[in-house]
């Protein structure tokens, strides 16, 4: 059996790849309000600014390709079982030949019921569909579920929605991770700074970022720098190792 690596990303890790982080200036968020296109509060208000908004991110996304980090991360499943945690929503590290990805906040090229039950999963009981599919086109008001009927929407989660945090398989992942890697992400705010403690007895533990939060990190061999740059590095070092 193959050595566990467990690996959490943010927004640093596709950064190069073209994708702008939530903080960059001249960034898809600039020009918008969080609570008016990322939030079920802004959904029910005007969809169609909501849809019109990830439309422009599908695309911007689907002109993006992986990076020397996404390659770097796949190449490591040669010698490694690796699950990937990250906080992206885009694909681009299924893209670089990832095989296991677990997307906290969802992905921009799934379309999901806006009555799916994973919104509200023990809440409204009118949140009952289980429709979700990809989609090879932006999402159109008026574009329908063809289980209930009711419009579709993005499969990512908005501000205010709950994270499912897949509890009983995350306490599996810290019983038997021999490597945590934490990359792109500041690690200050959940989940990310949670992440960093529930992994704390890892064997290896290691975290990428050019400005990384050395207080919190406690036990972490850091690697101060761009994913692109520093990942490549860290396989090299672990598929070495392995190999000992």
């Amino acid at each position: 059996m193959k050595p566990r690596i467990v690996i959490f990303s943010g927004a640093g890790l596709s950064a190069e790849s073209g994708i702008p982080t939530f903080r960059d200036s001249g960034g898809l968020w600039e020009n918008f309000r969080i609570e008016d296109v990322a939030s079920p509060e802004g959904w029910r208000r005007n969809p169609k600014l909501v849809l019109d908004f990830y439309a422009e991110r599908f695309r911007k996304y689907k002109a993006c390709q992986p990076n020397a980090a996404h390659y770097a991360i796949a190449s490591l499943e040669q010698k490694y079982e690796v699950i990937n945690i990250t906080q992206n929503i885009d694909s681009l590290l299924e893209q670089a030949g990832c095989q296991t990805v677990w997307h906290l906040h969802g992905r921009a090229d799934m379309q999901k019921c806006e009555w799916h039950y994973d919104i509200f999963a023990d809440g409204d009981p009118r949140f009952r569909c289980d429709f979700k599919s990809p989609i090879t086109k932006p999402i159109q008001l008026g574009d329908r579920c063809p289980k209930c009927g009711g419009q579709l929407r993005p499969d990512v989660v908005w501000f205010g929605e709950a994270v499912d945090m897949r509890h009983d398989y995350l306490e599996e992942l810290i019983a038997t991770a021999e490597v945590f890697i934490g990359i792109g992400t500041s690690a200050q705010v959940y989940p990310a700074a949670g992440l960093l403690t529930l992994f704390a007895d890892t064997p290896k533990k290691f975290f990428i970022d050019p400005n990384p939060a050395t207080s919190l990190l406690y036990g972490f061999t850091v690697y101060q720098g761009s994913a692109a740059a520093e990942m490549p590095k860290l396989a090299r070092l672990l598929l070495g190792s392995a190999d000992k």
